[in-house]
């Protein structure tokens, strides 16, 4: 029905309500039985057709359209930001658990909290997504909020709409009189497909690839603008409702059928069941069968199903006892080594990598993955033509694990490094005493040049947007770059690179401008940046906050450098060198006429204190409220130190969602773990507890 029509029709206010409604009421119905119940009940053409008469409608009739409206999915103007709100319910993180045993031990503990062993477990799959709180009032949406860190979250309720198989109202408008106000919590995820077409068209572009489907799916949530949410095929899994009513008192299983009856979409893999040894067969189960699903999972969800027992129950440590996550360990897959190839890094350091028959694992194509150095190669023996089993640590990076020896060619021969590096200039390469890697030195090495520069305009470095790998690849090998300093010339060049391909006014004065605001980055991050070797980020510091200047940093001699928390003879010596050599020294000087911070923040050096002096943590997992480096840096102005791995030293591992190897490790040496919303609780106290 064309608006021209429905002016010539001259319809009553009243007919058009009516008729508003039911085209609402139908378009609700179809979704209902395409996404919850996988039973479509009209055709793709009908569906549109009643979608654009209503939408034809509402244009005519502004005052007829409401919020819960299915065209309303996709919001108007970007946000300028999100704003936060607090959790009615905390949004608590769940216990971890990695074995039989463990899941033996939390069962026995329910048990002896329920005084009785008349109980049974709901079991789900944990969706790897992202989690998020929705609230209905009179069954219409209201606010969706991430869950923030468990207490305030964003308010991302534009983003949210634009999933089409969530209701913006509910289906059954007769819950509506038993339960006005209620919250359900689902997950937000990506399908495997759909992420691999995504890359696949990313990769034709020569952009750069998304990592995960999870990191994409959280990116994509805290878009400002809805209407590029909606391109993305996003979909959610709801599994969680709580009402002030006693239709939702009675078990987990009927909380996710009535969810089920009031429009959402549910998991068609839940089960019930009435032991611990069936808990047992349904993780086996997924175990086996997880790589068959269309997304990913990272585990299974164990609650007791009934509400009264959950509350009986209670928690502990801001997690229920009622319920624990099993965690599966990393997916692994087979492939074939097609080749040994070299790398140059930014400090000379060669490190062989597989070049892989290409296999989809965890949502990734790989076609490469690190091999380490020499010495893993050896001990593992693997060789070029083997066939070898790769997986990706903490489901993101790949890695070599072993090769199958029953495979192997009778002719394979075990790998050696050649003896000239594969830059252009040829140069020979060694292996210094004591040391696992090979390392080139010649100081034109092209390879060593890019990679310099990339990690110079890196992240965690100077974050100089627009200046990644293709690029730096691109002005090196046109003589724009020899080395970072030429970073700080380039305006100079601008006319140049417009007639370079894919190069326009915009993209161009967009690098140039964070080139400009790379300038007020503190001096500790300039000091990382300069890719001095061994200096890390946490050294980079402790010398920054020491000796305050670049000038005094220069000026300083081998003793001096040791005396710095953390610095050892290695890297001190490696100080001593770099400020001697000639070419840095220009460099350096170069970067100070450009206007970098050479000096640190006299404001900066007053917010740092000594709570945390003598203390170490450990980080693992994903944090919501905030990136592991940010809270590296809290834990740091505090004095703590961050280290990387676990040990009898570390003194307290702070955990995040999908906690891996770390966490094991931690439990085994018996070191605190704190979550995320007690790591924020003991960042607020004067001293943590010496006792630990």
């Amino acid at each position: 029905m064309s608006q021209d029509s429905l002016f010539e029709k001259q319809y009553s206010l009243d007919d058009l309500t009516k008729k508003v409604d039911e085209l609402k009421q139908k378009i609700v119905a179809a979704d209902y039985r395409y996404y919850v119940l996988a039973e479509p009940s009209i055709s793709d053409r009908e569906y549109d057709s009643v979608f654009k008469e209503l939408q034809d409608i509402e244009h005519a009739y502004p005052e007829l359209q409401t919020q819960d409206s299915p065209t309303k999915r996709v919001g108007g103007q970007p946000l300028k930001e999100f704003k936060q709100f607090k959790h009615i319910i905390p949004m608590l993180s769940l216990s971890n658990t990695y074995t039989n045993q463990e899941l033996l031990d939390f069962d026995r503990k329910v048990q002896q909290g329920l005084d009785s062993t008349d109980y049974a477990y709901a079991c789900e799959l944990k969706v790897d997504g992202v989690a998020i709180s929705l609230h209905y009032s009179q069954g219409v949406l209201q606010r969706a909020i991430t869950r923030g860190d468990g207490e305030f979250g964003d308010d991302i309720t534009e983003n949210i709409k634009t999933l089409p198989m969530l209701p913006l109202r509910i289906y059954d408008t007769s819950i509506i009189t038993e339960i006005p106000e209620f919250e359900v919590r689902g997950e937000v995820y990506m399908e495997k497909l759909d992420f691999l077409n995504l890359n696949k068209e990313r990769e034709e572009a020569g952009e750069k690839l998304y990592a995960n489907p999870r990191n994409l799916t959280a990116g994509t949530l805290k878009l400002l603008d809805s209407s590029l949410v909606a391109k993305r095929p996003l979909k959610i899994v709801c599994y969680f409702l709580e009402t002030h009513s006693p239709a939702s008192s009675v078990s987990q299983s009927k909380n996710v059928e009535l969810l089920k009856k009031m429009g959402f979409p549910i998991s068609p893999y839940n089960e019930q069941v009435f032991s611990i040894q069936k808990v047992y067969e349904y993780i086996e189960n997924w175990d086996a069968k997880r790589e068959s699903l269309p997304f990913f999972i990272d585990g299974i969800v164990i609650k007791v199903d009934a509400i009264s027992q959950q509350r009986i129950l209670g928690f502990v440590a801001r997690a229920p006892r009622w319920a624990i996550a099993y965690k599966y360990e990393a997916l692994k897959a087979e492939t074939k080594l097609l080749d040994i190839t070299l790398q140059v890094g930014r400090t000379g350091a060669i490190t062989p990598v597989a070049e892989l028959q290409s296999v989809v694992l965890a949502g990734s194509t790989i076609s490469r993955a690190t091999l380490h150095n020499i010495d893993y190669i050896h001990s593992n023996d693997i060789r070029n033509k083997d066939f070898v089993i790769i997986e990706k640590g903490g489901d993101i990076i790949p890695k070599v694990v072993s090769s199958i020896k029953e495979k192997r060619s009778s002719d394979s021969i075990p790998f050696q490094f050649p003896q000239l590096c594969p830059c252009k200039v040829q140069s020979e390469i060694h292996r210094p005493e004591g040391e696992a890697n090979y390392y080139c030195i010649h100081p034109n090495c092209p390879w060593q040049i890019r990679r310099r520069i990339e990690h110079f305009a890196s992240r965690d470095a100077m974050d100089i947007e627009g200046l990644g790998e293709k690029v730096v690849d691109q002005f090196v090998e046109l003589g724009l770059l020899q080395n970072v300093a030429d970073i700080y010339d380039l305006y100079a060049k601008r006319d140049e690179i417009l007639l370079l391909d894919r190069w326009g006014s915009k993209s161009i004065d967009n690098v140039l401008a964070s080139i400009e605001k790379s300038k007020q980055k503190p001096y500790h991050r300039l000091l990382f940046a300069l890719g001095i070797r061994y200096v890390g980020e946490g050294a980079a510091k402790n010398l920054a906050f020491h000796f305050g200047s670049m000038s005094a940093l220069k000026n300083a001699d081998i003793e001096e450098f040791m005396s710095v928390k953390d610095i050892g003879k290695s890297i001190a010596q490696s100080l001593i060198d770099f400020f001697a050599d000639p070419q840095e020294s220009t460099v350096i000087k170069r970067l100070e006429l450009a206007g970098l911070t050479f000096a640190i923040d006299e404001e900066e050096f007053s917010q740092r204190t000594n709570e945390f002096t003598g203390f170490i943590f450990v980080l693992t997992g994903e944090l919501e409220s905030m990136t592991r480096k940010h809270a590296s840096e809290l834990i740091e102005k505090k004095g703590g130190k961050v280290s990387g791995s676990v040990s009898k030293k570390t003194n307290y591992l702070v955990a995040g969602t999908n906690a891996g190897s770390k966490h094991i490790a931690a439990q085994e040496l018996a070191i605190p773990i704190l979550n995320e919303q007690e790591f924020i609780q003991l960042l607020q106290i004067s001293k943590p507890d010496t006792n630990n």
